[in-house]
């Protein structure tokens, strides 16, 4: 196991404590980098090997240098030899945890060895002048100034006259205004974007970026587009940081977070704190149910190797994935207001000595919501101070955890079944006084006029979650530590029921992701489906926000090439198994019309299918826990 390094982002720590934000690292003209990655000279691989990617197969290790130097060779061309940063960043595994963060709970998240390079240098100007070798990402040159008036200067009474003009509202409202839907210079915009709005008083300096070739996977739930949100914040970072304010790295997380909603998803800050915070060979549970950001490095368990497939279904959150993901937003949101109506009511009627008598609570929840609750809550009913625990500690749904509200699991269960199973919006603008219209617009309207919002099954989802992580948390920690001390070894049968109940967790998340949270999809399913059928197969996930991309699949280290090699056989070399999906895409082509958006789209997921498949070995692969997103610091190995 190859030893864990600090994360590179951050320098020091403030009087309270908190850490603090910053890079120390020295611009280099880029063919000087080039050279230095070409020499493959040995503190170069055990730089990379050891401090980033953890992994020190030599031959891994000369394709890595070989892509990065390329990076830096192409980026010459553009700039000749003015001072250049280096920098990756990973994508993110969620092989446990999903959307906690977006709900203030607690979530866990790792990073992997796929990464996307970007070469950048600071211009003197405000011009973001960007190049991608990925064809599908064509080159640009924006003026910052001038995409954030035209963001910032719409007349906000055109479109929500009653609600505060904030980056929340704005970019739920004029999400990416003025540009195209999709475009990927939008997720470069956008934490420029974020920083501006917080200081229009700073002349930010632009910068020529030119993205090298992607490990990372592409639409496949790793969550490469945050990958790119935290590129462009360490590219702005790098070529401002005489103008920029001090911020902790609690505070550039959240920011990061918010800087995506841009682009017209509103997520939370998990992908974007792990990218920016994860050490090599860590899992880092981000404990978003603190007042600030904290993050607990964890140990996983050995002797288990991560497979990660892509279904080839791909997430295009241009397409539909924005709507479904907001949805699952909308749900817990529209959730917590309902949670807080209710709370409210019990509150109420404590004061007027209302909260008694058989089937109260009952009674009181059906006046407030229209809705009767989905079973009894005796607990709820006769011991009133449970509820001032709930109303002390209740904050969205990623509290719901016996920890943090400091009530039992089974009050917890009869709590939930006082929240609707559906709502409708127009249910929820009578509850919540709102016209139906900014329902709509805050929560996301349904893709069926009898769709609405389901608000039990999702904080059963985020109960079920958070009982889950704490308890993957407690296996970690405790079969490290009696390792760690000499009473148990990795190779016995005691330790092997360690993972053995880990696999089983993370089967009992994809379950609840299927069915409580409604994400996965027919052709994820048939993925796991086939996986658990494999050599060595322990327990496996969706990975991401799902509906498609990546499922991450925990397999007996001993048995994960040769899982590789079953999935090639049982999955990819079999064309049948992608048929209900070319036939969707098929139909998109003949259902829209030429050069729209939808039909381009379905192109080119198509060509992408074909493209996949034709090389299907390159779909499935064992990970390594990458260190986090980082300047590549190249220069102390060879001076």
């Amino acid at each position: 196991m190859v030893e864990t390094a600090e994360p590179m982002n951050q320098e020091r720590q403030d009087n309270s404590g908190e850490a603090m934000f910053g890079m120390d690292v020295e611009a280099m003209p880029p063919l000087e980098i080039a050279r230095i990655l070409e020499s493959g000279g040995p503190e170069v691989d055990a730089y990379l090997g050891e401090q980033i990617y953890a992994n020190m197969r030599p031959d891994y290790l000369a394709q890595q240098r070989e892509r990065l130097a390329a990076v830096c060779r192409l980026h010459a061309e553009r700039v000749g030899d003015k001072p250049t940063y280096l920098l990756r960043a990973p994508g993110r595994l969620n092989a446990f945890l999903e959307y906690l963060d977006m709900c203030a709970g607690d979530h866990m998240s790792a990073t992997i060895d796929g990464d996307i390079p970007v070469a950048v240098s600071p211009r003197d100007d405000d011009v973001i002048s960007a190049v991608n070798i990925n064809p599908l990402f064509p080159p640009e040159d924006v003026s910052l100034t001038a995409e954030f008036r035209r963001f910032a200067d719409e007349p906000w009474e055109k479109y929500a006259r009653n609600l505060p003009d904030n980056w929340d509202n704005r970019t739920k409202f004029l999400p990416h205004f003025g540009r195209p839907q999709g475009n990927w210079l939008n997720y470069v915009l956008s934490s420029y974007l974020r920083v501006m709005w917080e200081h229009p008083d700073i002349p930010l300096r632009g910068a020529d970026l030119t993205f090298g070739k992607a490990t990372a996977p592409f639409r496949a739930g790793t969550s490469s587009s945050s990958a790119v949100v935290v590129l462009s914040f360490l590219a702005m970072y790098l070529s401002n940081k005489d103008r920029l304010p001090q911020w902790s790295v609690s505070e550039v997380c959240k920011l990061l977070g918010e800087a995506e909603w841009y682009v017209g998803t509103h997520g939370g800050a998990n992908d974007q704190t792990t990218i920016l915070c994860n050490g090599p060979n860590t899992v880092l549970y981000n404990r978003h149910s603190k007042p600030r950001l904290e993050s607990t490095p964890l140990p996983f368990l050995r002797g288990v190797h991560v497979v990660l497939a892509n279904s080839l279904w791909e997430v295009n959150k241009s397409l539909t994935g924005n709507q479904s993901f907001n949805m699952r937003k909308g749900w817990m949101e529209i959730g917590d207001e309902l949670m807080k109506v209710i709370i409210s009511a019990v509150r109420e009627a404590r004061a007027k000595g209302k909260a008694s008598g058989n089937g109260w609570l009952h009674s009181l929840v059906y006046e407030k919501i229209g809705i009767a609750p989905g079973g009894d809550t005796p607990l709820l009913e006769s011991d009133l101070s449970l509820w001032d625990k709930i109303e002390a500690n209740y904050n969205k749904f990623g509290s719901l955890d016996e920890s943090i509200l400091g009530i039992p699991g089974a009050a917890i269960e009869e709590l939930i079944l006082l929240l609707p199973s559906k709502i409708t919006p127009e249910e929820a603008a009578r509850v919540l006084g709102m016209d139906v219209e900014t329902i709509e617009r805050l929560y996301t309207k349904p893709k069926r006029s009898i769709g609405g919002y389901h608000t039990r099954t999702t904080a059963r989802f985020f109960y079920k979650e958070n009982v889950i992580g704490r308890t993957l948390e407690r296996i970690f920690l405790e079969a490290e530590k009696r390792v760690s001390s000499g009473e148990l070894s990795p190779e016995s049968e005691e330790y092997d029921q360690y993972r053995q109940q880990v696999g089983s967790l993370v089967d009992q998340l994809q379950y609840a992701l299927c069915f409580d949270f409604r994400v996965s999809n027919a052709q994820l399913d048939r993925l796991l489906y086939i996986a658990r059928r494999g050599p060595g197969y322990l327990g496996g996930k969706l990975t991401g926000a799902g509906k498609g991309g990546c499922v991450s699949i925990l397999v007996r280290e001993k048995d994960s090439q040769a899982m590789c090699e079953y999935l090639d056989c049982e999955y990819y070399s079999k064309r049948e198994n992608f048929d209900d999906y070319r036939q969707i895409l098929q139909d998109a082509i003949r259902y829209y019309r030429n050069e729209t958006f939808e039909r381009e789209s379905a192109q080119e997921m198509l060509e992408n299918l074909d493209r996949a498949l034709a090389s299907f070995q390159e779909q499935r692969r064992v990970i390594t826990f990458s260190r986090g997103a980082c300047a590549l610091d190249l220069k102390p190995l060879v001076y």
